[in-house]
């Protein structure tokens, strides 16, 4: 005897949705996987770009003497401008780029990606302030070795200030401000949804006043 029972009509509707569901969900994925690849190139580009910039500054910071660092906020860009006393030089930041020294690293992103430098928000800290040394004073009544006496200019006659055979020891330890320049420079940058720091570049500097 023959199972004369075949396949019905909701039966077919069903397995074609069925199908079109997994079709749909597999055409998805391969989307989110095309994007994900294409963002991930622009973002390790990025990080490239990030890297050669600091490497680039910071080797001219390393190799020569800093006098002076200021910025200057332009409409569509603003200017970092390093003063080494013999010869000067700018790292200028747009929205989308930051040029050095003839050379332009750009900030990549796809249609759907935002991505800019925050070149209005730079961060510019330099300390101390005053790079000269001649405004340094020495700190009274020093006790080096921690016995309570007073080892290192000492105020014995106590009024403020050494004088008579009280004399200030020269010594670069006992300052009461540094002879080195501390500087800063932190340039933001927006990549996708997020503010992240670990995409923004940040140049150091310490050495000689």
């Amino acid at each position: 005897m023959f199972n004369k029972k075949g396949i019905t009509l909701v039966e077919i509707i069903i397995s074609v949705g069925l199908i079109s569901v997994v079709m749909l969900f597999l055409f998805n994925l391969l989307l989110d996987m095309e994007y994900e690849d294409r963002h991930s190139s622009y973002l390790k580009e990025n990080q490239v770009n990030r890297a050669t910039i600091i490497k680039t500054v910071q080797e001219d910071l390393m190799a020569n003497s800093l006098e002076n660092v200021t910025t200057t906020n332009n409409q569509d860009n603003t200017t970092i401008h390093f003063d080494f006393g013999s010869f000067a030089t700018n790292l200028i930041v747009y929205k989308d780029k930051i040029t050095y020294q003839d050379e332009t690293w750009p900030l990549e992103a796809n249609d759907n990606d935002e991505a800019y430098y925050d070149y209005q928000n730079i961060s510019l800290k330099v300390f101390p302030e005053n790079s000269s040394t001649s405004d340094c004073s020495y700190t009274l009544n020093v006790d080096s070795d921690g016995d309570g006496v007073c080892n290192y200019n000492c105020d014995t006659n106590g009024n403020g200030v050494l004088d008579g055979n009280e004399t200030s020891t020269i010594n670069n330890s006992y300052r009461s401000c540094t002879d080195y320049k501390y500087v800063k420079i932190d340039i933001p940058a927006i990549t996708g949804s997020d503010d992240n720091i670990i995409d923004d570049i940040e140049i150091f500097y310490i050495g000689l006043k």
